[in-house]
């Protein structure tokens, strides 16, 4: 028997009405907790992070800039793009926001910048309803229209089949982007390819239009079989019995293959927290249950975001079990002995064993941020402009971990490195070619957030203190001085496993993210970049938002070049891809071909149930701006999504 389908008032009037009973507690908290707060003075300045840190950024907006060589030379032989994947944030939140992408063009005389947003439908909804009963509202990790939808950031960018790149977030689908005009171009998927995150009545309220979709954030591409593999699930918790989770396999042009993940027993599997990265190597696909938790603190900011668990646990698949046709695949279970919150995997898997590294992040929780009632370990609250930031501090020392998986006996072999002053908070990892070619065991670039007590929340040390292991004692962290370790950046051997080389930035820098730029010499050890922030600005044309440029044979000597601009200001850069000159030149020589028109997919009969500002909004804004058949539809469309872009807060 089908399921009654809901009258259309409900989603034009009783919906958009749940925001006042979803948002109550929020409202409530935030009313006692400024009320309470206002009879306390913040400080200004942060020991830690530098007063040019912003976590809600206002101020970006399309342009286009010649970054100035502050200090140093930019090296010659660096020839290609760097594209980095970038939120500005929320006023309570560094990830929550729109999407800004940046390209960074080398020439070997020059670097010029280009900023855009990325606009795609519920980005647009969410500027253009915003007078209206479907308008978004802040919850948390998202912006939330009961009945309509939600809406989020993308965080990643990664090199497709074709040669074109997708952006990609945790909770949506990926899309496809121009390398040139950096404009959002197609979907990766159709809406009815994807499994919403919540199924039924709950699905329904949360909004179908623009559900969210859980995934790895990852999209890597095999260029050796041209073969994408992705997946999509609904978690354990709040599902019932439902708790699918789909692997999926892409070749860039058609449709989906997608198996049912189950175990041994044919019972599906789980996953409990998300799976942040899904990697493989020639042979298998790893599923890494890893350690980002969110949960219903977006309706209940009193609560904390859940540690993670104290391990990971690894789903292995077979890809030669991927066989079309079939409803499911069978995976096997590995379990590691620390949490991990990215990883990559060898490409080569000899003899049934499958090398793995592992960013290990004990005792802590990524979807936490400083919250504005939140106060440090002396009772005092927190700058303004650190309100909403995110990298908390790892509540102990991190690791490095190397596993070798056996596939055959299913037993994982581990070393570890933990070293101080380096290992705390790993963040990102990057190696030469990264996305280019397989990885082969290339040196491993590392960076991490370091530790200070300064920036641990009172609330976040009574919430995660009592974790069952520990290497560095809890008084040493935090009592008198307490541990204080700066921003670092390691450059790890894999043949031998060790920190070979390392750079730890001046007091008062934060870092935002690292790249790898590879040099046109094939015999040169090619550079590293990262994206920086500092009150000790590098002269008068420097905003404190710097890119620096490292050799990467020599990162102990510092940074070789700076690069910036008076008008630069980035807010929290995710990941990055650089594409070389020679390498884009055989990437646009691929066939493009995949798209999924807009019309087809959000369609005018299934938005009728809106309120006609749903339909106006898709009609005079979204329509046009994906489809260039109708040139002056088009122009006016863009020309309101810059207007947007302009009074987008």
């Amino acid at each position: 028997m089908s399921k009654q389908q809901t009258p259309a008032f409900v989603f034009k009037y009783i919906y958009p009405r749940f925001r006042y009973i979803l948002g109550l507690a929020r409202r409530l908290h935030h009313f006692f907790t400024t009320l309470w707060i206002s009879f306390h003075k913040r400080p200004t300045s942060s020991p830690v992070i530098p007063d040019n840190y912003t976590v809600h950024n206002t101020s970006t907006f399309d342009s286009e800039i010649t970054l100035h060589c502050l200090t140093g030379k930019l090296p010659a032989d660096l020839e290609g793009s760097l594209f980095i994947c970038q939120c500005l944030g929320s006023p309570e939140a560094f990830m929550v926001g729109d999407t800004n992408l940046i390209r960074i063009d080398f020439d070997g005389n020059q670097a010029s910048l280009t900023n855009r947003f990325l606009w795609t439908p519920v980005a647009l909804a969410r500027q253009n309803l915003k007078n209206t009963c479907h308008r978004f509202d802040f919850f948390g990790f998202m912006y939330l229209s009961p009945g309509l939808g939600m809406f989020s950031y993308a965080e990643g960018l990664y090199l497709l089949p074709d040669g074109r790149l997708a952006v990609t977030s945790d909770i949506d689908r990926p899309w496809i982007i121009d390398k040139y005009s950096l404009k959002a171009t197609t979907p990766v998927g159709r809406r009815d390819e994807w499994l919403p995150m919540l199924s039924a009545n709950a699905g329904e309220v949360m909004g179908s239009l623009f559900a969210g979709y859980n995934n790895s954030h990852v999209l890597y591409t095999d260029h050796q079989t041209n073969e994408v593999f992705m997946v999509n699930y609904q978690l354990a918790e709040g599902n019932g019995s439902e708790h699918l989770v789909k692997l999926m396999r892409w070749d860039g042009y058609h449709d989906f293959e997608k198996w049912i993940v189950v175990d041994s027993d044919g019972v599906e599997i789980e996953i409990k927290q998300s799976v942040h990265e899904l990697v493989f190597t020639r042979d298998y696909i790893l599923l890494a249950d890893t350690a980002f938790v969110a949960g219903t603190e977006m309706f209940t900011p009193w609560k904390n975001a859940k540690l993670p668990f104290e391990k990971t646990v690894v789903y292995i698949i077979d890809r030669r079990d991927l066989i079309s046709g079939k409803k499911t695949v069978v995976s096997n279970k590995i379990i590691v002995d620390k949490p991990c919150i990215h990883l990559i995997a060898e490409y080569e898997n000899p003899d049934e064993k499958i090398t793995v590294y592992m960013l290990h992040m004990p005792a802590t929780n990524t979807a936490e941020t400083i919250r504005r009632y939140d106060r440090d370990l002396n009772g005092n609250l927190f700058p303004k402009h650190l309100i909403g930031y995110g990298t908390l501090p790892v509540f102990d020392l991190s690791s490095i971990g190397k596993h070798v998986i056996d596939v055959s006996q299913l037993k994982v072999q581990s070393k570890y490195i933990s070293e101080m002053p380096y290992c705390w908070g790993p963040y990102v990892y990057t190696y030469m070619q990264r996305q280019i070619k397989p990885y082969h065991g290339q040196d491993l670039f590392i960076m991490f957030k370091g530790f200070s007590k300064d920036l641990l929340p009172q609330r976040i040390f009574n919430a995660y203190k009592n974790i069952n292991a520990r290497q560095v004692p809890l008084e040493e962290m935090i009592e008198g001085g307490g541990i204080q370790h700066n921003n670092s950046i390691c450059r790890i051997t894999t043949k031998d496993f060790e920190i070979a080389d390392a750079y730890v930035f001046p007091d008062r820098v934060l870092i935002y993210t690292i790249a790898t730029l590879d040099s046109k010499n094939e015999n040169a050890s090619g550079y590293l970049i990262a994206g920086v922030v500092t009150d000790d600005v590098s002269g008068k044309k420097s905003s404190g938002h710097e890119y620096w440029i490292f050799d990467a044979s020599n990162l102990a000597k510092g940074p070789i070049c700076k690069l910036g601009h008076e008008l630069l200001n980035n807010s929290t850069l995710f990941h990055a891809i650089y594409i070389p000159k020679h390498i884009e030149e055989k990437l646009n020589q691929k066939e493009i071909s995949y798209h999924i028109p807009i019309r087809e997919d959000y369609p005018k009969e299934e938005l009728e149930k809106w309120d006609k500002s749903v339909l106006e909004c898709f009609e005079e804004v979204i329509y046009p701006l994906f489809d260039d058949s109708d040139s002056v539809a088009t122009k006016r469309a863009k020309e309101i999504a810059s207007q947007l872009a302009k009074q987008r807060f």
